[in-house]
């Protein structure tokens, strides 16, 4: 028995230090945090409402993001309840891809600018997403309709 927790405990120590989990830890990669936010977003987000709370829960995002989506959503509800915003204003658009990739990462200091692609139509489907970085991970801080506000 004594064998078989000592071979968990290399395998996870092992697993550590890998570059590949350790990169995962410090979320050193503004492009990859924007991917892997847009994807989840596209993937897991349904109506307004959920989309709120799923933004709200996720710890990719900056409290200004969380702010900045519920005070747009939550004016276009009160405003137009049958309707609300009727656009993704995390996509900026109404139109949205399965996958989006990189395009191209722009890092100024604390701050990144990523545009994404979506895969599958022509031309593809763009989002721009910027990040910044707080206390050492990069956090989205605004994409799509976002940007303007």
């Amino acid at each position: 028995m004594m064998k078989v927790s000592w071979f968990y405990v290399v395998c996870f120590g092992l697993l550590l230090a890998s570059p590949l989990f350790a990169m995962a830890l410090r979320n050193d990669d503004p492009g990859a945090v924007a991917q892997r936010f847009i994807n989840a977003h596209v993937t897991d987000a349904k109506g307004e409402a959920e989309t709120i709370n799923w933004v709200q829960a996720n710890p990719d995002v900056t409290a200004r993001f969380k702010a900045k989506l519920k005070r747009l959503y939550g004016e276009a509800l009160a405003e137009d309840p049958g309707y609300g915003y009727g656009a993704d204003a995390i996509l900026g658009g109404q139109d949205a891809a399965d996958f989006y990739r990189v395009g191209r990462c722009v890092v100024e200091g604390p701050r990144a600018q990523v545009l994404l692609l979506g895969e599958g139509s022509e031309p593809p489907l763009e989002v721009r997403v910027h990040l910044i970085q707080e206390n050492g991970r990069w956090l989205v801080d605004a994409s799509g309709d976002l940007i303007k506000d």
